[in-house]
């Protein structure tokens, strides 16, 4: 069905009166995301989960990887962030028990970086992997994969550089 241009001018006015409802009621539901990737217009909430966690809360280091953790905090040192900002999880095993809904709307966790970690992780709800469903669920503090090769890996060097980032951005402080 096409509609003429005065068509098309009443429907657009009927929208607009209506729009505060429709989108209260998109949110109330869980659509409200939905509705908006169909139109082209994600970028509207995607910086609004960030907003509440605190620009000094903990960076978590979530990924299987041989380099022990005193490492971390001594590239994270170089780069003036205290020690007591990080929070790792590191075992590949651990990871699987790992308590994602503890980062969910909480504001004293700013950002995840993730490296290589189990698909049957607890908290994946039905997504493929918890990284996933971290990446799409609100409320979940800013998540950056870490990578090298294509591939999800935790370096000294890709670690110091997601910080430079961070720190450049002044999402972290």
């Amino acid at each position: 069905m096409l509609l003429s241009i005065a068509e098309l001018s009443d429907l657009t006015d009927e929208i607009t009166y209506r729009l505060p409802s429709i989108l209260s009621n998109l949110n109330r539901t869980g659509g409200l995301e939905e509705w908006l990737a169909m139109g082209g217009m994600s970028d509207l909430v995607q910086g609004d989960k960030d907003l509440n966690s605190y620009p000094n809360g903990k960076i978590v280091v979530i990924g299987g990887t041989d380099i022990k953790e005193k490492v971390f905090l001594g590239v994270a040192k170089e780069l003036g962030l205290p020690k007591d900002s990080f929070e790792f999880c590191l075992d590949y095993k651990k990871i699987q028990k790992y308590e994602f809904n503890k980062l969910q709307y909480n504001p004293n966790y700013r950002v995840v970086l993730f490296g290589p970690a189990p698909h049957s992780s607890q908290g994946k709800g039905k997504s493929s992997s918890v990284i996933i469903e971290m990446e799409k669920s609100q409320g979940y503090p800013r998540v950056i994969r870490l990578q090298s090769s294509n591939e999800l890996k935790i370096s000294k060097t890709n670690f110091r550089e997601a910080l430079k980032q961070l720190i450049d951005e002044k999402y972290i402080i």
